[in-house]
């Protein structure tokens, strides 16, 4: 079996030798033959991916003025810790008037010292989120957030406060032109 194979590659060999032999190295067909024995199929790129459409946007800076009201509870005749909800509405919007909010809810707790028969006077700073809408449309939420100034006089065994401020935040609107 051994010698069958080895005469097998032999011959092989030999042939390959014989086909070389029969090559003209100086002719120009050898190079085209030797192109078209080299020479790979033609491959076609695939065509590129058409870009995603990117969606203009802008970010728009929004304020308004808010106005907080709320009354504590006092207990005792000295000095007292105090807890008091402030709560109030307000409008929010760019300088445009394209991104609004409506009456948005504001709610913040404060923790002061309150000494009964004395003026109080307290800055308390909200934080809230609103959701804002562009040309009526909702585009998202912002945090909202700034200063208050609230004041007032106890009577009694109880405090009320109120007062204005200022909040503003910005809101990312993607389809903003």
């Amino acid at each position: 079996m051994k010698k069958i194979i080895l005469t097998a590659v032999c011959g092989l060999f030999a042939a390959s030798l014989n086909a070389a032999d029969n090559l003209n190295f100086t002719d120009a067909a050898f190079a085209k033959q030797l192109s078209a024995a080299t020479s790979a199929p033609e491959v076609k790129a695939p065509e590129a991916a058409k870009p995603a459409k990117v969606r203009a946007g802008r970010y728009f800076q929004v304020s308004g003025n808010v106005y907080l009201t709320g009354t504590g509870f006092l207990s005792g005749t000295t000095a007292n810790y105090t807890s008091i909800t402030l709560s109030g509405w307000a409008n929010f919007r760019d300088s445009s008037g394209q991104v609004t909010s409506n009456n948005s809810y504001i709610n913040v707790y404060s923790s002061m010292w309150i000494t009964p028969n004395q003026y109080v006077m307290q800055t308390v700073w909200p934080n809230v989120y609103t959701q804002f809408y562009y040309k009526g449309k909702p585009v998202g939420s912002a945090s909202m957030s700034g200063s208050v100034s609230v004041s007032g006089f106890p009577s009694g065994n109880y405090v009320s406060l109120n007062g204005s401020g200022y909040l503003s935040g910005s809101i990312y609107v993607a389809d903003a032109e």
